[in-house]
């Protein structure tokens, strides 16, 4: 068999870099016996061989201060699934801030394996492999809990678009981070690790010349001691770089692996791009101007709390009723239109009661919703059922570790109507001001505040009594706009929960014609052979 053109230019190549390095290498080698032998002959060793120990002895301290000292193994916790912890882990493999509470635990439970893993005991490349897959195993029983194959739980197109995503982060890892990686082929890899063995052979050969260089027992011991030094300041190194290297490993492979059993990768950018849900299709339906799925914000409250004059001074144009009498008597949607913001639904509510069937549709409205703004007027005392509507709304996604709890801002209404009863004179100075007003407005919001399992600085203080010129709703806006990060991920799941969950017949039969087109046009030439060999008979 000839030699392709190509490949036999490669392979000169490649010895005439060979031949180049060894070249290099001889002179540059031959330097260390001739010179320890010129220190000796001239009296200079002893001087060398200080400054040698105090060089190395240096550097290896400084070595000791930088990198960091070998973490010990942690035992498994559960992981805090708060915002603050979200936020909080370092590294350039921190949590992903889209991800829900249960893969937050997963990724808790991946952090642990990756700081109690002893690189030491990773030798072959079977125990690498087993290592990964402890890491799958470890995501797979826990966002599959009640399942006996929980490593089994994804479907043939999410194994496909994990591979895919692994293959493609390894090209860039060669392309970038491998000498020659684009160049190398796969016959020269494999010559390169069948060589291996190479560096056995020089190791052996370098301990027999500390033997030989023992006839010179003064430069021996210098060289030995400032070798020792040397390995130790290496495998000092070496370790902290081991250490690392594993923890990436493990971590990549978790994150991989919640994608795969979250069931992230089930579900397309472009059907997530082009995603509307059912109620923002029929709220779509009677408002007509979103292209795709908006944010859902849902005002609650108790009747006559301000919902809809809330709603008239966010959204001018939304016109929503607003009198002496409870006006809204189901969920109405809005547009809420704002310079810089998102698209959004703002949904006026029915005023709450102490009916258990309203209080079960709030709770499911606002598992389909983003944002919620719960108004209360601070001027009333009775709260027990803005209390346990909200506990309903916390207990459904505290239960639900797939979703995210939508942030909550509280809404305090009515605060001109606080006392004294004839003063209003905004603005106020509702942070620290000393009139009697501002207390009073502060002392009311913190007492609404805490009645609700707020903190007093979560709750915003407005005054709707005119129309015209609400107070404070630049406040609001504000706090909006500084939850827009958490609601935009709490839209994140809840899009990428109803497509995993999503199925219809449609998609079926497309299925099936698309299957029987592939059968038809696999048969068709094998009919087409049958026949013409049926005709030469």
């Amino acid at each position: 068999m000839t030699r392709a053109p190509g490949g036999k230019r490669r392979a000169q190549r490649t010895a005439s870099l060979i031949l180049i390095t060894i070249g290099l290498l001889i002179p540059a080698l031959s330097l260390i016996p001739l010179g320890s032998l010129w220190l000796w002959q001239n009296g200079y060793l002893i001087y060398w061989t200080i400054f040698a120990l105090s060089a190395v002895s240096i550097v290896y301290l400084v070595q000791r201060r930088l990198l960091p000292a070998r973490p010990e193994a942690q035992p498994a916790v559960e992981a805090d699934v708060s915002p603050s912890a979200t936020s909080s882990t370092a590294g350039s493999l921190a949590r992903d801030l889209s991800w829900s509470p249960a893969e937050e635990l997963a990724w808790g439970d991946v952090e642990a394996l990756a700081a109690k893993t002893d690189p030491a005991r990773i030798e072959t490349t079977e125990s690498m492999l087993k290592l990964g897959q402890e890491a799958i195993e470890t995501v797979a029983h826990r966002l599959h809990p009640g399942r006996t194959d929980p490593i089994w739980q994804f479907t043939t197109p999410e194994a496909l678009a994990i591979v895919e995503r692994v293959s493609r982060r390894l090209r860039t890892f060669v392309l970038e981070n491998v000498p020659f990686g684009e160049r190398m082929t796969v016959a020269q890899a494999l010559a390169l690790y069948r060589w291996r063995g190479a560096i056995d052979a020089a190791e052996r050969a370098y301990d027999v010349w500390r033997v030989v260089r023992l006839i010179n027992p003064a430069t021996a011991a210098a060289q030995e001691a400032r070798e020792q030094l040397s390995k130790a300041m290496v495998q000092w190194g070496r370790d902290a770089i081991s250490r690392r290297l594993m923890e990436v490993y493990v971590l990549e492979i978790g994150r991989a692996a919640i994608d795969l059993y979250g069931g992230r990768l089930r579900v397309s950018s472009g059907s997530l791009a082009g995603y509307v849900s059912a109620d923002s299709a029929a709220d779509r339906e009677a408002i007509g101007q979103v292209k795709a799925e908006p944010l859902r914000i849902l005002v609650a409250g108790q009747v006559s709390a301000g919902k809809s004059s809330l709603i008239n001074a966010l959204a001018r144009e939304a016109r929503a009723a607003s009198d002496a009498l409870p006006a809204t008597s189901k969920y109405t949607p809005y547009v809420l239109q704002g310079e810089g913001f998102p698209a959004a639904f703002i949904i006026d509510s029915p005023g709450i009661g102490s009916d258990a069937a309203m209080l079960d549709e709030l709770v499911e409205k606002a598992a389909d919703c983003d944002l919620m703004l719960w108004v209360v007027a601070v001027n009333r005392a009775d709260r027990e059922t803005d209390r346990k509507a909200l506990e309903g709304v916390r207990l459904h996604f505290a239960s639900r570790l797939n979703r995210r709890r939508p942030p909550i801002i509280l809404v305090t209404t009515h605060i001109d109507r606080l006392r004294p009863f004839n003063e209003w004179s905004p603005p106020y100075d509702l942070a620290s001001g000393d009139s009697e007003k501002a207390r009073n407005i502060r002392s009311a919001v913190a007492a609404a505040a805490g009645d609700l399992g707020f903190e007093a600085d979560e709750a915003v203080a407005l005054s709707l009594n005119d129309p015209a010129k609400p107070y404070n709703v630049e406040q609001l806006w504000q706090r909006i706009a500084d939850a827009l990060p958490e609601a935009t991920r709490a839209q994140l799941l809840r899009c990428l929960n109803d497509l995993k969950e999503s199925w219809s017949w449609k998609s079926l039969w497309t299925q099936a014609g698309n299957a029987g087109r592939t059968l038809a046009g696999t048969l068709k030439p094998v009919a087409r052979a049958r026949t013409q060999a049926g005709r030469k008979r």
